[in-house]
């Protein structure tokens, strides 16, 4: 991440390799990652333990191989995160900076290459008591990180690299850092605390404080998707019981029973303990409704009050699609931008006459316009209009002499589509704010509504086809594309905000949808493209969206005359 555009908020993490505070504090460390995700920024600087074993032993009075034992068990007590607890003599490691240096050597080919690269260099040393000093260890950690091996070499012995740990243990000094703490920063205010312990609770409290509670959190639920995303790394019951916040029985069953239906696989390390890898090499296929509730730790998740249902999942939608409004190349579970359109079917000659900041924030799951349902002249309503993609589109098709009216409850998106709408010119467009249960229109004003990808995201989608319904004109058309599903998600994961949006926890069974849309009084409501949306998504995604039938589709309805 550039210095120049820092988050509110850093922690900074001063580890070492060889260090068991550093891997005693992984749990926490990853939890935090999950938690605040891109709204926090982890940096990893190395302390660098010690240059001389003997020197250090004596310092803190372990010269005694008894008194040293002593020590690291007692800290494996406060720790709970297991490894082997005599590394220490058996790694032979007599200096920890050079596999300090290699972290900074690894940092060089970007910050994900580096966190793999540190934790598989813990685990070489502290699971597999491996010399961490060693040549040939860490070319092979680098291997398994997916580094570039000859500019790893290169770097490893270049001045740039060892002034960069140099610095990392002066700032260490400045801060007063520990390796068992970490260093939380408001970089707006400068204000700073440097917190301890292995559990998350008086980290996230202090980030929450700094921040002003300003910062979004993400509740951790899916089990498979966590290792997936770590793939290769071994993965300790501790840490899955500290990242999902659930008893160590509850995660060692969870994470047994998932091993047993082949999704990935208990690793036995001498003297260190159990871990969980999912394999670099494995593909997992669609899951049973059994897996994905071993892997959905939702309990602390659920709602089951409508009102605060509403609520929370309105927060959570807004949240999420303020990112797509202003990082629109961020990582999300779902496709955006020019490729998003691509996926749901928009035509490349059409999208050429749309502003590219309009495409770039385009979060709709299918090509509704496909319907040809809007006619020159018409007024038009687009129900969650966001960047403005499609009412660009419809101010196309209706000409100026029609009337095009986006709605949408999100401040960043609106800000940004009326933006779109003043640079294109167009003078028959308009932004209001709302949202799709209660439409700031009159009865019966538009001939055509228009939606993409929003109503899956509605609590109650009935409502929201009632004021549909009730705004079109006697013979005005609907045509809309959405998300679908033909398995009930909430009766697997229950209702889950989170999952809500990201444009699975909320869709609806596919004939329940389209009862709906009829019960609210349109006829002919029918289907007319499916679209496999969910295909450019990551791994984890797909397999929830194909256990469940996921798909997108664009359906076409009618208010009777």
């Amino acid at each position: 991440m550039g210095r120049d555009n820092l988050p509110d908020i850093s922690v900074i993490h001063y580890g070492d390799p060889w260090c068991w505070y550093s891997w005693g504090l992984e749990p926490v460390v990853q939890r935090l990652h999950e938690v605040y995700g891109d709204g926090i920024e982890i940096v990893y600087r190395m302390g660098g333990v010690f240059t001389d074993l003997g020197e250090w032993r004596a310092k803190y009075g372990v010269g005694d191989d008894e008194a040293l034992a002593n020590w690291i068990a007692e800290c494996d007590q406060m720790m709970r995160n297991p490894f082997n607890l005599n590394y220490v003599l058996q790694s032979g490691m007599k200096d920890t900076s050079k596999a300090c240096i290699a972290v900074k050597a690894a940092q060089l080919q970007g910050e994900e290459a580096m966190e793999k690269f540190y934790r598989k260099l813990m685990e070489a040393i502290q699971v597999h008591a491996q010399d961490g000093s060693s040549a040939e260890v860490l070319k092979n950690a680098a291997r398994q990180s997916g580094l570039d091996i000859k500019r790893f070499a290169a770097d490893l012995s270049r001045e740039k690299t060892s002034s960069a740990f140099e610095e990392d243990k002066h700032m260490m000094e400045a801060d007063q850092g520990s390796f068992f703490s970490l260093l939380i920063i408001n970089n707006h205010s400068g204000e700073r605390r440097l917190v301890s312990g292995y559990t998350s609770e008086e980290y996230e409290k202090s980030i929450d404080e700094i921040s002003g509670g300003k910062l979004g959190k993400r509740i951790p639920i899916d089990i498979i998707e966590y290792l997936d995303k770590r793939r290769g790394l071994l993965i300790t019951t501790r840490e899955v019981s500290e990242v999902f916040k659930i008893d160590e029985r509850d995660a060692e069953k969870r994470l047994s029973d998932l091993a047993k239906s082949g999704l990935f696989k208990r690793v036995e390390a001498a003297k260190a303990g159990d871990y969980w890898t999912f394999p670099e090499d494995v593909k997992a296929p669609r899951l049973t409704l059994e897996q994905v509730s071993l892997s959905h730790v939702t309990e602390r998740a659920q709602v089951t009050e409508p009102a605060k249902l509403e609520d929370i999942v309105k927060t959570a939608v807004k949240r999420l699609y303020t990112e797509v409004a202003e990082k629109p190349r961020g990582v999300f579970h779902f496709p955006v931008g020019r490729e998003g359109t691509r996926v749901s079917g928009y035509p490349d000659e059409l999208l050429d006459k749309i502003l590219a900041t309009a495409v770039e924030s385009f979060a709709g799951v299918g090509y509704p316009h496909g319907t040809n349902s809007i006619k020159k002249g018409d007024t038009i309503l687009d129900v969650g209009s966001g960047s403005g993609t499609d009412i660009l589109v419809a101010a196309l098709k209706t000409g100026p002499q029609g009337h095009v009216i986006g709605l949408d409850m999100t401040d960043a998106m609106i800000e940004k589509a009326r933006a779109n709408v003043e640079k294109s010119g167009f003078k028959h467009v308009k932004v209001v704010k709302g949202d799709a249960t209660r439409i700031p229109l009159e009865d019966g004003s538009v001939d055509v509504v228009t939606s993409n990808g929003v109503l899956n995201l509605v609590t109650d989608k009935q409502k929201a086809f009632g004021e549909i319904f009730r705004v079109l004109k006697p013979g005005g058309r609907l045509q809309l594309a959405d998300i679908v599903t033909q398995k009930n998600v909430q009766a697997v994961c229950g209702i889950v905000p989170q999952l809500w949006a990201d444009c699975i926890g909320g869709a609806a069974v596919e004939e329940e949808y389209l009862d709906a849309i009829r019960k609210a009084g349109f006829s002919d409501a029918r289907v007319v493209d499916r679209v496999d949306y969910f295909s450019k998504s990551p791994e984890s995604t797909r397999r929830l969206t194909e256990t469940f039938g996921a798909k997108s589709v664009v359906i076409a309805a009618s208010k009777p005359d």
